[in-house]
């Protein structure tokens, strides 16, 4: 179903939904003490009766402002649309046929690709490794008799390598949430070992281009077939033979691994192997123009839409909060692929980046009935989902609180708005 405005969007949630409850505001519930809050700073909200379309409570909603992590619901929904769930990324090794020793790994934008053996368990669950295209590789040259003399990684795929924009934070490398983004990645340029799937931050590399070619040099040496050699960069020639490859997962798994914790690496792969699919160039600079298109394909008002990147960790991104919300409502109706959305949505006190909220104390009646997924960057928190309030109502919401600069008492004040949200229901008002 492609719905062409906010209007349409709540008929057609009167058509699918149960009726207005008809005592919804014969008590009305308020939130005035928590937006009192002196750590509710800059607010822009708007929670919706999932059942009836009804706007209960709307502050600053169409103002596009920087959602944090909470874009990535807008990226797997452009993912799901335009890759859909059940594409997968191959990566092949090619030799070169006029010098059958010089062998390519070309970058075909999985940072799943790992470097742990094939029995070990990377950071990504079943992920692609090294060890099996250095395998296949092994058996290419003892069949044909060709030595690996020449190691070439082509990166190329992106349009550019080690890609930082100037507004990301420099500790994402240390402090292990992103890494630069390039078409050529080994654990999604995480420096550390890979042994342990849940430590999910890890220090990253600068360089992650480099990593890749000393770790797939590696790889070849302990099967000997590259020993004393160092990778160079260059470009795959047309001509060239395809002598091993390996697959990602599907898209459907990287969705849900992105939302659930967040991942930066793979949000803006997402978003850059969405822009190639949709015949746009990969770069940053395509991002704005493909997510319009996308979603304004669903029926959504995307005129105030600004994309700097797929992750949300710029703060010049510009998404208003009613957007958000328009797509879950259509991510309620199970429009398209977007069920894969909703499942891979963090749930408050069991898992994902919710696990730890909404988990004890006073908001811990809220415990397993608010999926949504959470975000954080230096200037704000935000949070945007479902939540089956206390009177059984289920409320479509999206928050952002900003400020100059954040504080976790922010982050508390927003999670006690939101409780309040399931203390009112649908007598939820202003």
């Amino acid at each position: 179903m492609f719905l062409k405005s906010k209007s349409l969007i709540l008929s057609a949630l009167l058509v699918v939904g149960a009726a207005f409850p008809t005592a919804a505001h014969a008590t009305a519930c308020q939130p005035t003490k928590q937006l009192a809050s002196s750590s509710i700073a800059q607010l822009h909200v708007e929670v919706l009766n999932a059942n009836s379309g009804q706007t209960l409570l709307a502050i600053n909603e169409n103002q596009a402002e920087r959602s944090a992590s909470v874009m990535k619901v807008l990226t797997a929904a452009v993912a799901l649309d335009v890759l859909g769930p059940d594409h997968k990324i191959t990566t092949n090794v090619y030799s070169d046929s006029q010098n059958p020793g010089k062998i390519y790994l070309v970058g075909a934008g999985d940072v799943t690709l790992s470097r742990m053996p094939g029995n070990i368990t990377s950071f990504y669950a079943k992920a692609p490794k090294l060890d099996t295209l250095t395998r296949q590789i092994a058996d290419w040259s003892t069949r044909t008799g060709i030595t690996v003399t020449e190691v070439v990684i082509d990166t190329s795929l992106f349009g550019s390598d080690n890609e930082w924009h100037s507004t990301w934070n420099r500790r994402g490398l240390s402090d292990g949430y992103m890494a630069p983004v390039s078409a050529l990645q080994i654990d999604a340029g995480r420096l550390t070992s890979s042994r342990n799937a849940n430590v999910w931050l890890a220090r990253r590399t600068a360089t992650p281009v480099v990593q890749a070619g000393e770790l797939f040099v590696a790889s070849l040496n302990k099967r000997g077939l590259a020993v004393g050699l160092v990778a160079s960069q260059g470009q795959l020639p047309a001509s060239a033979q395809v002598i091993a490859s390996v697959e990602s997962r599907p898209m459907s798994e990287w969705v849900v691994n992105m939302l659930r914790v967040s991942d930066n690496s793979l949000a803006e792969a997402l978003g850059r192997l969405s822009s190639l699919k949709a015949g746009y160039d990969g770069s940053m600079q395509s991002l704005t123009p493909l997510f319009r298109k996308v979603l304004s394909a669903r029926g959504l008002s995307v005129s105030r839409l600004k994309i700097v990147d797929a992750s949300g960790l710029s703060f010049e991104n510009a998404v208003p909060a009613s957007l958000v919300n328009d797509l879950l409502v259509l991510v309620n109706q199970g429009v398209g692929s977007y069920q894969v959305l909703k499942e891979g949505l963090p749930v408050s006190g069991e898992r994902g980046s919710l696990r730890s909220r909404f988990a004890t104390g006073n908001l811990s009646a809220a415990r397993g009935l608010v999926a949504a997924k959470t975000g954080y960057i230096s200037s704000g928190y935000s949070l945007a989902g479902f939540l089956t309030a206390r009177d059984g109502t289920p409320l479509i919401f999206t928050v952002y609180n900003l400020s100059p600069r954040a504080t976790l008492k922010q982050r508390n004040a927003m999670d006690n708005l939101v409780y309040r949200f399931y203390q009112c229901g649908a007598n939820l008002t202003r």
